[in-house]
């Protein structure tokens, strides 16, 4: 299996090719809450959010999004979930409490799959499917709970149903 810092890599490629979405899209950041997140989002690439902004480390927008900016910028958080994970693991503590908070709330709600689906590439399906896999192996790490780890097998099922992917 990938380590953490693997499975960040392969986000980072998969989302590679991912567009920032239509403004249409991004209703939150133009006239909702969320206006003061949207120089990290509006119209730019998900590859390319500063993960480093202050604003993006704090900002758990994820679920506020529609489904289509979900899908694109659930990428820079899954690589800075990743990276942090990587850090956990060698240093013994954890770094960002919102992002991995914000990742592991949206991969819960029983409706992510089903809304960012359509959104995804084959290629961001299957980082997304490894990304699950490797937080299912790294749940004692994680602290995760008995409820949050159902989720997430749930998750991974529908992902490899709907992906001829073996988790």
């Amino acid at each position: 299996m990938s380590t953490a810092l693997e499975i960040a890599q392969k986000i980072e490629k998969a989302w590679s090719s991912v567009e920032p979405p239509p403004h249409e899209d991004m209703g939150y950041f133009i006239t909702g809450w969320g206006k003061d997140e949207r120089h990290i989002f509006l119209d730019v690439r998900p590859v390319d959010v500063d993960r480093d902004d202050s604003d993006f480390l704090v900002a758990d927008v994820l679920a506020e999004m529609s489904p289509r900016a979900t899908a694109a910028y659930l990428g820079p958080y899954l690589m800075t979930f990743f990276e942090d994970l990587a850090f956990q693991e060698d240093m013994g503590f954890f770094s960002e409490p919102m992002v991995r908070g914000s990742v592991l709330s949206l991969l819960s709600l029983p409706r992510t799959w089903s809304d960012i689906r359509p959104y995804l590439s084959q290629n961001c399906k299957e980082a997304l499917g490894e990304a699950v896999a490797y937080i299912l192996k790294s749940h004692e790490i994680l602290k995760l709970d008995r409820p949050l780890i159902l989720s997430l097998e749930k998750l991974s099922r529908s992902i490899a149903r709907g992906i001829d992917w073996e988790p």
